[in-house]
């Protein structure tokens, strides 16, 4: 399973929420097309029902991982879907800032407290849940890997569809692996521009020495080739002739005239 994505659309550094959340404030956008089709491709290859946790990673950090995670979330629940993004990523969080939501209480409060409901916020889409990362703990690893993180995914898993898991970079901290061994799944986000052979290999392996189920690959830092008819051209084009034909105007394809 592979998502191409240009550098732009899926940069982590985003601190403006409206190109961030590009499923929420352009959904209509190719990009959010794009969103949609990973989504569907999840879908066919979580195997049905069982499929209750996606874990969403990547090779380094700044890959567009955690962009990732809150668009598939926000797609997700706009096909019907209760879902849950957790911030898991306690060393550098970023989802509260995507969000605009407080930091804490977050994971690392409902991890050592097991109150969950505080740290539980509605996200902007109806069936959304946010649990950003919380305080920054000194072992968060160990905090990941205990008994009470497994009691709330449990908990979690009976109030939602779905939890998708905004994890750490695999190759970073240990973190990543932690949660793929806990999950149903994992995709990872690899950046062209980033990420060589020899590193994906190692992320991929690593998932796999905790006997993690990799669904695919999410490839991003993709140049646009402007001088070619690409995706995102017949996406914008063919936006444009449904909104002509809604019009009850004539839409020309390919030399001749439809209604």
């Amino acid at each position: 399973m592979f998502k191409f994505f240009s550098k732009r659309e899926v940069t982590d550094d985003y601190r403006d929420s409206k190109q961030a959340l590009v499923t929420l404030y352009n959904p209509r956008s190719a990009a959010s097309e794009a969103y949609r089709m990973l989504r569907t491709n999840i879908h066919f290859s979580s195997g049905g029902d069982s499929f209750k946790v996606l874990v969403v990673t990547s090779t380094f950090s700044g890959e567009g991982k955690s962009l990732t995670a809150a668009n598939l979330a926000i797609t997700f629940a706009q096909a019907g879907e209760s879902v849950v993004l957790v911030d898991a990523d306690m060393r550098r969080s970023s989802q509260h800032e995507k969000f605009e939501l407080p930091e804490s209480p977050g994971l690392s409060e409902a991890i050592v407290s097991s109150n969950i409901e505080a740290s539980l916020r509605d996200g902007p889409v109806l069936g959304l849940k946010i649990m950003t990362a919380g305080i920054t703990p000194p072992n968060p690893s160990e905090l990941l890997h205990g008994k009470r993180m497994d009691n709330l995914l449990g908990d979690l898993k009976s109030r939602s569809d779905l939890i998708i898991l905004d994890a750490p970079p695999v190759l970073a901290v240990t973190d990543a692996s932690v949660l793929a061994s806990k999950a149903d799944g994992a995709i990872i986000v690899m950046d062209m521009t980033m990420s060589d052979k020899n590193a994906s290999k190692r992320a991929v392996d690593s998932l796999r020495a905790v006997n993690a189920r990799i669904l695919g690959t999410v490839i991003t830092g993709m140049q646009p080739d402007r001088k070619r008819y690409g995706y995102h051209d017949y996406y914008d084009r063919y936006y444009d002739d449904s909104e002509h034909s809604s019009d009850g105007q004539d839409t020309v394809h390919r030399g001749r005239a439809v209604r």
